[in-house]
């Protein structure tokens, strides 16, 4: 058995869901007609989770790292579709791409209407950074694969706490970015073990891919931090301690939004880890009939 391999008999549930591909029709970026954009920008869009900054700001911060990041995801993917033998996860594969560009042609939408909200450094960022993502998929295609792999475990993990959604934290959110999110994790959910099950065809180490994820755990952690500090500053809200103690007892509190991952997270480690593991097929059943209806509309 090669080092990266995972035996298929694994606790693997016997089949995994479909991975559909939703084109959903929504307005992000204000593309109304003229003057309703304006009135857009200075209604509950602006703290639309709850009216509360911080949890608004955690998930733009991860929204706008979306249309670069699900990007690189393809690329690395398509970077080995040659390995693979099995022609189901080929059409997988190419699910898999018309999901994640989907996903990058909203976010984009969410951060254009950042940008008109004031965040305008996110562009420059973005583009910094994109230019690194594609260096890496020509250079490190490997490397470029095992950190595809473990972010979609991580995005995964956060689908999950969205859509299990145990206190009512979407419920919170303003009907639009309630209905994104919810397909965002629907599709996260459904095409979580696609990048994985790639690694494992181009043999990619079991050291690489722990690194991948280790150094993906912190990297994912400095910019979502640094992207909300940005966005609070542009707010005039930097040095508001109660938000961000409020904040992070919302992230890490006894009920709190990150609560209760750390054995999913660490499950990664183990060899014989495989994202089938954790079953998420309850979930894709109920969800999927409403966010295709939902996001339709």
């Amino acid at each position: 058995m090669s080092d990266s391999a995972v035996p298929m008999s694994a606790n693997l549930p016997p089949e995994r869901p479909a991975i559909v591909v939703r084109r959903p029709r929504m307005d992000l970026a204000g593309k109304e007609p003229q003057g309703l954009a304006e009135a857009r920008v200075e209604d509950a869009s602006r703290y639309w989770w709850g009216g509360d900054p911080f949890k608004t700001h955690f998930l733009n911060a991860l929204s706008s790292t979306f249309p670069f990041g699900e990007a690189f995801f393809v690329r690395s993917v398509r970077h080995f579709a040659d390995r693979v033998d099995d022609p189901l996860l080929l059409e997988e594969i190419r699910a898999f791409a018309g999901q994640e560009g989907q996903h990058s042609r909203i976010h984009d939408e969410h951060v254009d209407l950042l940008i008109t909200q004031g965040y305008r450094a996110l562009a420059t960022r973005n583009r910094f950074i994109d230019t690194i993502m594609k260096w890496h998929n020509r250079r490190t295609p490997r490397l470029s694969l095992a950190v595809t792999a473990a972010l979609e475990h991580l995005t995964a993990i956060l689908a999950r706490q969205l859509l299990e959604n145990r206190e009512g934290w979407v419920d919170d959110m303003s009907p639009e970015m309630a209905a994104l999110w919810r397909w965002h994790a629907l599709e996260e959910s459904e095409h979580k073990s696609i990048a994985f099950d790639v690694m494992l065809c181009a043999e990619i180490p079991f050291w690489m891919r722990n690194f991948a994820m280790a150094l993906n755990t912190i990297g994912l952690g400095i910019e979502t931090l640094e992207r909300m500090i940005y966005m609070f500053w542009k707010d005039g809200r930097l040095f508001e301690g109660r938000a961000w103690t409020e904040g992070f007892r919302f992230l890490f509190g006894r009920k709190g939004f990150l609560r209760g991952v750390g054995r999913d997270y660490l499950a990664w480690y183990r060899r014989d880890f495989h994202p089938e593991q954790i079953d998420d097929r309850e979930l894709i059943a109920h969800f999927a009939p409403l966010v295709t209806a939902e996001v339709s509309a």
